[in-house]
């Protein structure tokens, strides 16, 4: 899954202030080079001397501000940086380019406050001061995505795309709203621009071998570079089948990291599991550009889900899941707190409690690891899976024993999809570009139903709705 950040920041400028004041030229621009290699806190430093003799310099407030911005992991270093920002808007000295800067950051903080609605008014503003902003256009898109206005979020992306048809960011960003609607082949050729765009942070694969553009692969070995979150590891495994069934007498080898390394052993059509080669094959392609390259134009073009198998060299696992002649259904609720859009998605343990004594001939398990496993003391009428887990090939042993997985949009949901298990899955307003808009079902898991939020601040009501269901299940 796309880990999505926002557009990153203009560079600090220090053109007017030392072109103007002569006895800091030195240190102001290594104040600049500073902030360019990263070394926020020592640049900071440098422009707050600076600022305690000209507070009001609208080239260092924003300096200062965008300094904070770079390690604001709090809500009051947010609103500091935002202050600096406001001080460059309102002062009768500042550029309009520069307001327009300083507004869209502004935007970016508050956005980061989960002030998505006065976000997209900062960059409305921005816009308003300096149309051509690319930055606070894309920025106003991605606000737009995530109140659903998807259609004004395509129209921002599309009007960056007319002023410069280069542009990696809405470039990356349109296919995403592509996929969305359901437009796969536009989506995919798209979203190959990931890897130029500044705000996603995954560099590619270094290699001497061409990239994958669809050539046939008779007799040939095509390396498939893991990317982005384990769920999308998990997702496009499928394609390694796929291959095979194109070109028999080709190799595939998945590149990925050392932790997927048994599961991803078990995807039919895969060959080798590496990690980090350096040679030994012909050509290599990111996981999540085999849509595009294959050649993906409808629904009828998607391989297989189910693509992983159980292997013998998995470990053994024996704990007895519940009365087989009972219905077990596996929860998740919680995905990484890393993620982009984590709030928008993970939920808490105790919001399941009602489903679970609405069905008390059903066998709850918690398959919840990381940060929020801790939850599940607040549940009753669940077994704690968790301490069992091991690896992941723990985790698809359990839910290859269950009839039913109920879950946030997590890796668990590709992971069942993978191993043939029903999934139930508590779809946020704003989806992921996978699950599309409207449809309860999905093109990518057969066994899948989506269950949508209609009001980001309710989860009940979905969750309502999967425990209707399941009475009939």
């Amino acid at each position: 899954m796309s880990k999505r950040k926002k557009a990153a920041p203009p560079a600090p400028r220090t053109r007017t202030i030392t072109q103007a004041r002569d006895p800091y030229r030195d240190e102001l621009i290594r104040a600049g080079k500073l902030g360019e290699e990263g070394k926020h806190d020592e640049a900071e430093a440098i422009w707050r001397t600076y600022l305690e003799s000209c507070p009001d310099d609208p080239d260092v407030c924003f300096n200062v501000g965008v300094c904070i911005m770079r390690r604001a992991d709090s809500p009051a270093l947010r609103f500091e940086a935002a202050q600096f920002f406001e001080r460059v808007v309102q002062s009768p000295h500042a550029e309009i380019e520069r307001k327009a800067d300083a507004m869209n950051n502004m935007g970016l903080m508050m956005e980061r406050c989960g002030e998505t609605e006065k976000a997209a008014t900062a960059y409305a503003f921005a816009l308003k001061m300096f149309p051509a902003h690319k930055a606070a256009r894309v920025n106003l898109g991605d606000a737009k995505r995530f109140m659903g206005d998807f259609a004004g979020a395509r129209g921002e992306y599309d009007a960056v795309l007319d002023q410069d048809p280069e542009s990696p960011e809405a470039h990356f960003c349109a296919g995403m709203i592509a996929l969305l609607f359901g437009e796969w082949e536009r989506g995919w050729r798209e979203y190959r621009w990931r890897y130029k765009a500044p705000s996603f942070k995954s560099k590619p694969f270094a290699s001497e071998a061409p990239p994958w553009e669809g050539e046939p692969l008779d007799g040939k070995t095509l390396l498939i570079v893991a990317e982005q979150g384990w769920g999308d590891q998990i997702m496009f495994a499928r394609y390694a089948q796929e291959l095979k069934r194109r070109w028999p007498s080709c190799s595939v080898w998945y590149h990925c990291d050392p932790v997927m390394h048994a599961l991803l052993s078990g995807v039919y059509g895969v060959d080798r599991v590496v990690f980090n080669p350096t040679d030994g094959f012909d050509y290599v392609s990111p996981v999540m550009d085999l849509p595009h390259c294959t050649g993906m134009k409808s629904e009828a073009d998607i391989p297989p889900a189910h693509c992983i198998r159980t292997m013998p060299s998995w470990s053994p696992w024996s704990l007895q899941v519940g009365n087989v002649l009972r219905k077990r259904v596996a929860l998740v609720w919680a995905g990484s707190p890393m993620h982009g859009k984590d709030k928008a998605r993970s939920i808490h343990a105790r919001l399941y409690q009602p489903l679970i004594d609405a069905h008390p001939e059903c066998d709850f398990f918690s398959l919840q690891c990381g940060p929020a496993q801790p939850e599940v003391a607040e549940l009753r009428g669940v077994t704690d899976l968790a301490p069992e887990v091991k690896d992941w090939t723990d985790t698809a042993q359990m839910l290859a024993c269950m009839d039913l997985l109920v879950s946030v949009d997590t890796a668990c949901v590709h992971l069942a999809g993978a191993m043939g298990t029903p999934a139930w899955m508590l779809c946020p307003t704003s989806p992921d570009f996978r699950w599309q808009l409207t449809r309860e079902d999905s093109p990518w898991y057969g066994k899948m139903r989506l269950f949508r939020q209609t009001d980001r601040n309710d989860w009940q009501t979905p969750i309502q709705r999967i425990t209707d269901a399941l009475t009939t299940f």
